[in-house]
């Protein structure tokens, strides 16, 4: 009997937005199917387009890894029974399950055993719409619930900083949020569909985030986007080389300014942060 091992707490990190009707999710189908594959995405958009948003579909866990890498979703909707690879071996290729699985099966014994290898859920096709809704009730419940886990956890944070003028930030790491003072903050660094941060002691960690959606996150008058791929902390500047285009940091990490944000970077430059 082979062990499936998911992540209970989840940290639920990929919201597009919240709704009337609940949170927005990312999706994910993966069935060999054609039919099937076609049958629940015009179910979702023609029922639950206000609930759920489909960052792609395929046809193989193979191809599924490729797109949850891309995307990362929130939920994957996965048929068991597909050929060369299970549903199953999907669990084989993540370290860590950070997003829910829904099982989809037409047969009721794979259902059962979805059950007891750990899935949330699963529905049977063809799905039936009341039982893809209450799903997402429960989806809904689950992230609300960690949402307001790491609200609490944040405010008691920013409480035992005491009067120290700290910004104190949460972000994505993995399956966890780390919470930080945003002063601390270097720079920025854009890696695709992540980002890696750097702070005042030299370390690193990496954010589930892009740079655009960390920037956000950060949207504080000493941080300044001087590059697609750089946000820098306007404290952390140590000089300016307006001949060569670059920008210094107090690690001494040089980072070139884009020639667009030439005039801006000039004007805040050097005011009180």
């Amino acid at each position: 009997m082979r062990k499936i091992f998911i992540d209970q707490d989840k940290t639920y990190l990929n919201f597009v937005h919240q709704t009337k009707e609940g949170i927005m999710i990312k999706c994910v189908i993966i069935d060999d199917e054609a039919n099937c594959r076609e049958d629940l995405s015009a179910l979702i958009g023609y029922r639950f387009k206000d609930r759920l948003r489909i960052s792609g579909m395929a046809c193989s866990v193979k191809e599924g890894v490729s797109i949850i890498n891309a995307s990362l979703p929130d939920v994957v909707f996965l048929d068991i029974r597909m050929p060369k690879e299970d549903g199953f071996q999907l669990f084989n290729k993540f370290d860590h399950i950070n997003f829910d699985i829904v099982f989809t099966t037409s047969y009721e014994e794979y259902a059962i055993q979805a059950i007891k290898h750990a899935a949330f859920d699963y529905l049977l096709k063809p799905v039936d719409p009341r039982e893809l809704e209450a799903f997402l009730d429960r989806f809904d419940q689950r992230a609300k619930k960690n949402s307001m886990v790491n609200k609490v956890k944040l405010l008691l944070a920013q409480l035992e900083s005491g009067d120290e003028p700290n910004i104190l930030v949460s972000l994505p790491v993995g399956k966890e949020f780390k919470v930080v003072n945003a002063r601390d903050i270097i720079y920025c660094k854009a890696d695709v569909n992540y980002t890696e941060i750097y702070t005042y002691n030299n370390a690193k960690f990496v954010v589930t985030k892009t740079l655009g959606k960390v920037e956000e996150i950060l949207n504080y008058p000493f941080f300044f986007r001087c590059h697609k791929s750089y946000l820098v902390n306007l404290n952390h500047i140590d000089s300016y080389n307006k001949i060569d285009g670059y920008i210094r940091m107090k690690n001494q990490e040089v980072i070139y300014l884009a020639d667009r944000r030439i005039d801006e970077f000039i004007n805040l430059f050097g005011k009180e942060k």
